[in-house]
């Protein structure tokens, strides 16, 4: 069995929350920008900080975990643990400019993204999300100012 973190940006623009769409295995499904753990980054911050910044152009100032998934992906034989995190700040304009091609980089596995764009509550529960507990238990959160750090169960 192989272990994958993954760690992943939450930016949030007053009633709107930033995604990305990936394309995998003929699905196309939303998810917030983040990725993979390599050790260059030395930690889970600096894995967003980079991976919001390849994905979208963006750079950004890391706060708090909000949300953990972890979940066992029996066809793969991977174990995935994911922390969320609530990002305070950013600056620059969204572009995929900065992605390596599809299949270029080491968890590439022939996926890609296609598009980054903001959602709405509304926008978000029109689609295909994941972890889909963003569709409803963000705002809720957000609205009830809760930074508690929510584990969102095993899949």
């Amino acid at each position: 069995m192989r272990h994958l973190i993954r760690a992943a940006g939450i930016l949030v623009d007053q009633d709107r929350i930033l995604m990305v769409n990936e394309n995998e295995r003929g699905r196309s499904y939303w998810v917030p920008p983040g990725g993979g753990f390599e050790g260059k980054d030395g930690n889970t911050r600096h894995t967003v900080k980079r991976e919001v910044w390849e994905e979208t152009g963006l750079s950004v100032v890391v706060g708090d975990v909000l949300f953990v998934r972890e979940f066992y992906e029996a066809s793969r034989d991977i174990y995935h643990v994911e922390p969320f995190y609530l990002v305070d700040q950013w600056q620059g304009e969204i572009t995929l400019n900065n992605l390596e091609p599809a299949g270029a980089g080491a968890g590439a596995e022939a996926r890609y993204i296609s598009q980054a764009r903001w959602f709405t509550k509304q926008e978000l529960a029109q689609v295909d999300v994941f972890p889909p507990q963003l569709k409803d238990l963000l705002w809720d959160k957000l609205d009830q100012q809760d930074l508690s750090i929510l584990h969102l169960g095993y899949w």
